[in-house]
This record gives structure tokens, C-alpha cells and sequence, in this order.
């Protein structure tokens, strides 16, 4: 069964997203849900009970023009922690999944779809089409990731990674590079916006603008689960990280840096500092925040093969997810949608210089 969350689960959600069998996401948890909901999504706190399973997860809801309202579990909902591809496991899911159409068909007429992202790795996956679920023409989130384990105490942990990474992380030390924690605040603000707008330039990809992450990093810092780290030398600034921590991942979702000093391998030690930071807040693995898939990594013109060359001199296993699907709710106006999706999205995109996600 699928039910509202009560007031009283809501204020301490993030411990009930941090006890799901998947140990939570930055994207489920309560900071997120406020975030999205500064960008127009409508959070809907819930909670799944059947036999022997509680789940908590967030749908977020939100119109798409007169056709109706989209719904999103991003990163969720949270029960594919060594999830098995046995019979039993298949009728959980196929039973939540009835349980998920059945509470939005109740609380929307208006429902076209639910989209369902979850945290099921590649390999390890049920036949999602056998259960009724549609494969998105695009995955909202990252489908792949490095997630690198920092479990072990601080001195292990660097003595594991590759000998180029603890040199260049002692290089940076050596050379005087200094990385401060640092409040967020206007001037801060717009430090770290600049950085990243250094690094688009150079990397070609798409940056949503200043006002999406002034949101998000002031949410994070707030409630203590977000630090701002700056890299500096000699007075010059050369690159920033935004870590977060949700249950028991750390995230490297934002970061940049200047191209000056490249020499002085600034980026390294700026990520060691994020990982200690988030070990100290509880975290026993740091996500990295998208890469190119197992099956892409190969390929040199992939938009982020540079940025997978850093991010994998801290672990080299990438894993793999099963990415976005949908479950449609009303059959007709969902295959209106699928038609009109790649358009809708592409003019939001063009019209208010961000994603509609």
C-alpha cells in the first residue's frame, strides 16, 4: 500500500529515505524535494508498506501544458539494495508498481504519467517491460556513475588510490595550494557560478543558470548537508566543489575550476577534501556524479570523456544503472505525450533556459 507521508515522517524524512535498503539518495531526500519545488515541482512525500518492506520516496508532480501532470521518482523509490531477479522480487515490484498507478490514478484525474529512475544497477535488473513499465526516449538523471568507496580510515582510503592521485593530491599540498571551507553567501556565489561557466566553456556541455544553483547549494548549506570548497594560491583562485551528503553517500554534483595553475593540480586535492568532509558527516561512498556507461567509455568524442579521465583516477569501476521509465497512468493522453516529449522539452529548454527536470 502507498500512502501520503504524515507531518510527523516528513520532519524526519531524511532518516526515513537514510534506513531504505538502498541507503538513501541526495535526490529522495527532504533538501531536494524543496529544491524542486522552487523550480514549480510539486513534492509528494510517500510511503510504501507491504509485507516485511517500508519505503519512503518522493514523487515530484508537475503540469505539462493543458494535457496534464507529469509525475517523477527520481533516483527511487528505495528498495533495489541487492535486489534479486528471482520470482519473489519481480511480484514486489510488479505489486508496487500496481500500488503506484492505483494511488496517483486516486489522487489526480489529470496524471498522464509517473517517470521511475531508480538506483537498479545494469545486470541486476527484472524484465521492467513484463511489469508495464515504457523506456524513456532519455534518462533525466545519470545513468552512470563512479562511486568510489571511502569506508576505510582516511589513511587507508589514501593509500588506495592510484599512486598518480596521491601524488598529484601531496603535489597540490607541496606547491602551497590551499582549499577552504567556505559560507555561502552572494560573493561566494557568484565565485563558483564563474567557475563552472570556465569549465562549460572548455567541456561544451549545457549549464543551467545561476539562480538553479543559488537554490539548491543555499537548501544544502542551511540544513548542513552541503560545504563549498575553493581551492586557492598565491591569492589567484583556481577551482570550487559544492559536496553534499545524503544517508550514506557523499556527491560530487557541481564543480569548477579556472584555467590557470593547471600545473598546480588544484581539482585532486580539492576532491580529497570533499571526500574527508564527507566522511565526517557519515558517508561510507562518494559518488561522482555521472560518467560515460561501461559500453561508452572508449569513445573520445563522448562530451564528458575529459571529465571521466579525473574522475577516474579516484576508482576506475564505473556502475551502470537502468535509467528513467514510464509507467502510464492515462493510456491516450500518454501516447500524446510520447509523441510531443522530445518537442515539449526541447522549447521549455529554449524558452526558460533550463530543464523542465
Amino acid at each position: 500500500m502507498i500512502r501520503r507521508a504524515t507531518e510527523q515522517e516528513i520532519d524526519d524524512w531524511n532518516n526515513l529515505v537514510s534506513s531504505n535498503p538502498d541507503g538513501g539518495h541526495l535526490y529522495q531526500s527532504k533538501q531536494w524535494a524543496q529544491f524542486k519545488e522552487s523550480g514549480g515541482w510539486d513534492p509528494i512525500y510517500c510511503i510504501y508498506e507491504a509485507t516485511g518492506s517500508v519505503v519512503a520516496f518522493v514523487l515530484l508532480k508537475k503540469p505539462v501544458s493543458i494535457l496534464g501532470n507529469i509525475y517523477y521518482c527520481s533516483k527511487g523509490p528505495g528498495f533495489f539494495k541487492d535486489f534479486k531477479t528471482d520470482h519473489d522480487s519481480r511480484a514486489h515490484f510488479m505489486e508496487f508498481m500496481v500500488d503506484l498507478k492505483s494511488f496517483i490514478s486516486k489522487e489526480d484525474r489529470s496524471a498522464i504519467l509517473v517517470k521511475v529512475e531508480p538506483q537498479l544497477e545494469l545486470g541486476q535488473e527484472i524484465d521492467l517491460k513484463t511489469i508495464g513499465l515504457i523506456k524513456s526516449k532519455s534518462d533525466w538523471q545519470y545513468s552512470s556513475t563512479i562511486l568510489v568507496d571511502i569506508s576505510k580510515p582516511e589513511d587507508e582510503l589514501l593509500a588506495s588510490l592510484k599512486q598518480k592521485t596521491r601524488y598529484n593530491i601531496r603535489l597540490a599540498e607541496r606547491k602551497g595550494v590551499k582549499v577552504e571551507a567556505r559560507e555561502i553567501n552572494d560573493s561566494n556565489i557568484e565565485l563558483m557560478y564563474e567557475l563552472m561557466q570556465e569549465t562549460r566553456k572548455r567541456g561544451g556541455y549545457f549549464l543551467r543558470p545561476k539562480q538553479y544553483f543559488t537554490e539548491y547549494w543555499k537548501l544544502f548549506s542551511h540544513a548542513g548537508n552541503g560545504q563549498l570548497f575553493i581551492a586557492t594560491h598565491d591569492g589567484d583562485t583556481l577551482g570550487g566543489v559544492f559536496a553534499t551528503v545524503a544517508g550514506e553517500y557523499g556527491y560530487y554534483k557541481d564543480g569548477g575550476s579556472f584555467d590557470t595553475k593547471r600545473n598546480l593540480m588544484a581539482p585532486y586535492l580539492l576532491q580529497w577534501e570533499a571526500i574527508k568532509w564527507s566522511k565526517s558527516k557519515g558517508a561510507s561512498k562518494y559518488d561522482m556524479v555521472s560518467s560515460p556507461s561501461n559500453a561508452e567509455v572508449k569513445d573520445e568524442s563522448h562530451l564528458q570523456h575529459g571529465l571521466y579521465q579525473f574522475k577516474r583516477s579516484f576508482s576506475e569501476e564505473i556502475t551502470d544503472f537502468v535509467g528513467c521509465w514510464d509507467l502510464p497512468i492515462h493510456q491516450q493522453k500518454y501516447n500524446v505525450w510520447v509523441k510531443q516529449e522530445h518537442n515539449f522539452l526541447r522549447l521549455y529548454a529554449k524558452m526558460k533556459k533550463n530543464l523542465f527536470w
